[in-house]
């Protein structure tokens, strides 16, 4: 069975119908808050005609660029871990046992480790 969606966009601001040749997505912001609004063209022009000498006058705000944040390990004892998983692998691969490069380690694996040592 076939199925088919459509979908259908409608101007914000006057409630018509709009295809794809006349749908304009206009995203701002006001104290804070960012907006989006669908639009045809005609009213997206209208849109930037009234806040054009706004805009003219305005500077832009540089602060509200949020700075990617570092990539840190959540478990400060992950060094450990991975150290210790290196650790098992390379024995149960001395001792004959098949053991994937990376992911997690079979729990009898690491059971007959611990027995061992």
């Amino acid at each position: 069975m076939a199925r088919r969606e459509l979908i259908q966009y409608i101007d914000d601001l006057d409630g018509t119908p709009l295809d794809s040749t006349d749908h304009q997505v206009v995203r701002f912001s006001f104290r804070g808050k960012n907006y989006i609004l669908d639009l045809s063209q005609e009213n997206a022009e209208k849109f930037e005609q009234v806040l054009e000498p706004y805009i003219a006058n305005a500077s832009i705000d540089h602060s509200t660029v949020v700075a990617p944040r570092k990539r840190s390990s959540a478990n400060p004892n992950a060094a450990e871990a991975r150290d210790r998983n290196r650790k098992i692998r390379q024995w149960a691969r001395e001792n004959g046992m098949d053991v994937a490069d990376r992911g997690a380690l079979p729990k009898h694996i690491i059971e007959k480790y611990e027995s061992a040592n």
